[in-house]
């Protein structure tokens, strides 16, 4: 695509930005600028945004009699588009476009042949690893901006999203390399922010839904004023003279913001520990706001600059241009890539749309060769006729033929590479069997630990019966797993990952063993809801889990000339406490049979878990394990009678998305807002 001059149109919430650039060599120069605001602002309550955008390219196409001066880019907000990141395994570069298409058919949340999708790698030199940034939009989407586009005779050769645009404009006029610091590019636009990281080679995105029309709202909220006037007033929050009330009315969403931004940056931390950054730069007209700069430095703990001119254009002595330069980074980005100075070179105009355009270019050299086909044969009809002799085609016709067998062999084996290429559902199926397979490990892990925060005394520890028999069994600390059980709850509703709904039992000889829990398994799954490279999170506050008065079972320890797995039964008294924030309950269990036999001699999993001692694995078989390998009798360390207590927790965990930004609040486990 790249040309000697190029447009790149933005058309925004607030106004239609376009950029037109030309090329001399490594030198870019401002050839024409347009700024056409909207009559309202597209968010505006009850604004039929359509019309608006028509009006303004109508304005615009009619202030640009010739727009074929070279090609013609266009963008689509962050929030109408999707952005994914991934780490590709070591693989021969042939085979990276295999591997890539693979992905996004994980990565993308639409099946793949419902989406427009371009890709981009990123690579260093400090390291092998090669990452891959996926973008992609709706086939819907993107076809009805184009169809809007079309009525009005704007024909564009390339789309691009908005956050990626903005990056290539900073990363050309920046001159950004792998080697540059560590760059945070902070797009604050109407509806939605774009946070774009550029560091150590590599490139990353997120869009979050705060942004001017958040600010204008507060203001709406605060001086009950109509959409239009807020806005007015926001504009002019620098010289009015209710300048504090209007900085106090937006504060909260100045916090919104800011924790967004701190989210976003820590998200990208965790995945790349050694990553270094030193700088923020500001774009959008918010960064107008009084003291929003200033906020931000300080709760980011970073020097931030704003975007107030572009060092490497020649822009002349445009004013239009220079007033409106902090919201022209997209436009110029996109301007750049028709250029071919893009670093990320993405296109998601459609297949067809390009096909289609390709052979409409072509039809008049179709008809031309017609025309010079019709024309021979008329010449080979007539000289016979003339010269009473016969006339070989001409050099013409046969570079004709020659052409047309060099297109269908081009042909030919552009369908045998898509056919080559093309991704059957097997391998699809084959990757999915390895999904979430750090979760039960995870699990594992958290059980080990809620049952360790009880803090046994080391003499339980200890593998001597003299010392563990030198507790008194209603003071231990002691809690064993019986039972873990699981039932999956698939996704539903805007829920897009799946949950699991745990069950745990423990046993323990403390006197007051539901406080025990209380404080160790429960208080930990507290403080642990959301973790940093766990794949799930731990839900509070739900229905499943609120406080209940519980039961537990107390019963007495087998007699010492029990048989190894008969069931005792019995009850003792019950006890009942307070639950937690989750639901801690009693066993219903008909007595507690020690040996292999577990609770009653079965499992209690409801679709799945893991019930220590079962020997429901061995089906039918009447193979006896005691008789075939008798395990030696433990020493006693319990005194008789010994109250026993059975203690069951239930907990919820949610999947997440390993690829996702954490947006939950990671104290309680609930949706972030």
């Amino acid at each position: 695509m790249a040309s000697s001059s190029a447009w790149g149109i933005e058309i925004g919430s607030y106004a239609l930005k376009a950029v037109r650039l030309e090329r001399n060599g490594d030198d870019v120069s401002l050839a024409d600028f347009a700024y056409v605001p909207h009559k309202k602002v597209l968010s505006t309550p009850d604004v039929d945004g359509d019309e608006m955008i028509r009006l303004a390219i109508g304005q615009f196409m009619s202030q640009q009699p010739d727009m074929r001066q070279g090609p013609i880019l266009v963008s689509v907000p962050g929030n109408g588009a999707f952005a994914r990141f991934a780490k590709l395994p070591p693989v021969e570069p042939k085979k990276v476009p295999d591997i890539v298409k693979f992905e996004a058919v994980q990565q993308i949340p639409f099946p793949i042949e419902e989406v427009e999708w371009d890709y981009e790698t990123f690579t260093s030199e400090e390291t092998p690893e090669v990452e891959v940034g996926i973008f992609a939009i709706t086939k819907g989407a993107v076809q009805a901006r184009l169809n809007l586009y079309n009525e009005l005779g704007l024909v564009p050769d390339g789309i691009n999203i908005s956050p990626v645009a903005a990056y290539n404009a900073l990363q050309y006029d920046m001159s950004i390399q792998a080697d540059s610091p560590g760059t945070i590019i902070l797009d604050i636009g109407t509806t939605s922010t774009d946070l774009i990281i550029a560091e150590g080679g590599r490139t990353w995105i997120r869009t979050f839904p705060i942004g001017g029309h958040n600010f204008t709202e507060a203001l709406i909220n605060s001086f009950k004023l109509t959409y239009s006037k807020a806005e007015k007033l926001k504009s002019e929050a620098q010289t009015s003279k209710y300048r504090r009330q209007i900085l106090s009315a937006m504060r909260p969403v100045f916090g919104d913001l800011a924790q967004d931004v701190q989210r976003s940056i820590g998200y990208y931390q965790s995945l790349h520990r050694d990553a270094n950054l030193t700088r923020l730069i500001g774009v959008g007209s918010t960064f107008k706001l009084p003291g929003l700069r200033k906020f931000l430095s300080q709760q980011v703990q970073m020097e931030i600059s704003r975007l107030d001119e572009f060092k490497r254009l020649s822009s002349g002595s445009n004013a239009v241009f220079a007033e409106h330069i902090l919201n022209s980074a997209t436009a110029y980005g996109l301007a750049l890539q028709g250029l071919g100075l893009a670093a990320i070179d993405v296109n998601l105009i459609p297949v067809s749309v390009v096909r289609d355009r390709l052979w409409s270019e072509k039809i008049k050299w179709f008809g031309a060769a017609a025309a010079l086909v019709v024309f021979g044969s008329m010449i080979a009809f007539a000289r016979p006729m003339i010269d009473n002799g016969y006339t070989s085609q001409s050099q013409d016709y046969r570079e004709i033929d020659k052409t047309i067998a060099d297109a269908q062999k081009l042909k030919s084996e552009f369908d045998e590479i898509t056919r080559a290429t093309e991704i059957t559902g097997k391998p699809v199926n084959i990757r999915g069997m390895i999904d979430n397979r750090d979760v039960w490990p995870n699990i594992l892990a958290d059980v080990s630990n809620m049952l360790a925060s009880a803090r046994p005394q080391p003499e339980l520890l200890s593998g001597s019966p003299d010392e563990i028999a030198s507790i008194p069994p209603a003071e231990r600390r002691l809690l064993e797993l019986k039972s873990l059980d699981y039932t999956f709850v698939a996704p539903r509703g805007e829920q897009t990952m799946p949950q699991l709904r745990l069950r745990m039992r423990v046993e323990s000889s403390n006197k007051d063993s539901v406080a025990l829990v209380n404080k160790s398994v429960i208080q930990w799954l507290g403080q642990n809801a959301e973790r940093p490279g766990v794949p799930y999170r731990i839900l509070r506050d739900l229905p499943e889990n609120q406080p209940k008065t519980v039961r537990i079972d107390a019963m007495k320890t087998p007699p010492a000339d029990s048989t190894p797995g008969q069931s005792t039964g019995g009850r003792g008294p019950g006890r009942g406490s307070e639950g937690g924030g989750f639901e801690v309950g009693g066993f219903e269990g008909s007595g507690f049979t020690k040996g292999r036999g577990g609770f009653g001699g079965e499992g209690m999993a409801v679709s799945g878990g893991v019930t220590p001692g079962s020997n429901r694995y061995m089906g039918n078989s009447s193979l006896n394990l005691d008789s075939l390998a008798p395990l030696p009798t433990p020493a006693a360390t319990l005194p008789p009678d010994t109250d026993y207590y059975q203690v069951e927790v239930s907990w919820i965990i949610q999947l997440v998305d390993p690829n996702a930004p954490a947006t939950t609040d990671g104290a309680t486990g609930q949706e972030g807002k």
